[in-house]
């Protein structure tokens, strides 16, 4: 994939646009020596980059769409099938929570209703996590 140096196309734009430098400085709100360094950078801000294209009314995130590379079917599906898993795998989560909940408040029942022998299981004398 070429990599896109934005500076050297932002410039190309101001070049071939009515704005001088100092004109397009003053409508990015930033000094001429900003601007200059702006030309010689392979990177910059997307915010900075979104409002120097409304400004030349140019859309320089296009630069990127071109170079990215196309992903195969397989690739999606495998993509989407680890979706999928980690929302199977987030609701059971939110399942079993709640299933804990309520066997905690059958305990604290229990407990106060007398009815608990003082042979807990090793996961009852264990410190109980707080309550969310």
């Amino acid at each position: 994939m070429a990599k896109v140096h934005i500076g050297k196309k932002i410039k190309e734009v101001v070049n071939q646009s009515h704005y001088s430098v100092t004109d397009f400085a003053a409508l990015i709100n930033k000094s001429r020596t900003v601007v200059y360094n702006i030309f010689e950078r392979d990177t910059l801000d997307t915010g900075l980059l979104q409002k120097i294209g409304e400004v030349l009314k140019h859309n320089f995130f296009n630069y990127y769409n071109h170079n990215l590379t196309t992903v195969s079917k397989e690739e999606k599906v495998g993509y989407l099938s680890q979706i999928e898993l980690l929302t199977a795998l987030s609701d059971e989560i939110k399942t079993l929570r709640k299933q804990l909940s309520d066997l905690e408040k059958k305990y604290d029942g229990l407990e106060k209703g007398g009815k608990v022998s003082d042979n807990k299981p090793a996961y009852v004398k264990a410190k109980r996590r707080p309550k969310k």
